[in-house]
């Protein structure tokens, strides 16, 4: 598990630095988690959307955020398992809300439109996550550009996306006016 770990969060090419950012571009960039899930937080209020749902994907994008900060920048005991647990929490919401999603009636207009935005963004986010690897050609360790920066950019706003996506209601759970 620990090999796992390393492979996924301990290989992502920028330089440690002394000082409070160890790695300024990442540490910076994982902001966007936190402000795509407090958007999503706001979102959560507007009818048509399951409250719950977009609630929990919510607070786990805030989640992912806070430890992918404490990660890359002051690096504190805990940042490994608030960065790798973080990320696990995410990902069974997610999947939880589209098994949930799946065995309801829900029209699939909307759902199959916020899937393909998904989409979108994941694609090119998977291809700066492989690219911002150690052992990547494009990697470039001194540089402040870094592809595991523009990771954090765009799966922040494609797995935003894919909350909204699985989190689209029927009609039962909505928000009251």
């Amino acid at each position: 598990m620990v090999d796992i770990a390393l492979a996924l969060g301990g290989s992502d090419c920028e330089r440690l630095r002394s000082g409070w950012l160890a790695q300024p571009a990442n540490a910076v960039t994982s902001l966007v988690y936190v402000a795509v899930g407090l958007g999503l937080l706001w979102r959560s209020g507007r009818p048509a959307v399951r409250r719950g749902a977009v609630r929990a994907g919510a607070l786990g994008l805030v989640a992912v955020g806070v430890g992918s900060i404490a990660y890359h920048g002051p690096q504190p005991g805990w940042a490994v398992l608030a960065h790798d647990g973080s990320i696990v929490g995410l990902a069974l919401v997610i999947a939880g809300n589209i098994w949930v999603l799946s065995r309801s009636s829900v029209p699939a207009g909307p759902v199959y439109a916020a899937g393909r935005a998904s989409a979108a963004w994941m694609a090119p986010a998977l291809v700066a996550y492989v690219a911002g690897r150690s052992g990547s050609s494009l990697c470039r360790p001194a540089s402040l550009l870094q592809p595991h920066a523009a990771w954090h950019v765009l799966s922040a706003v494609g797995l935003g996306l894919a909350v909204v996506a699985s989190a689209v209601s029927s009609g039962g759970d909505r928000a009251r006016p």
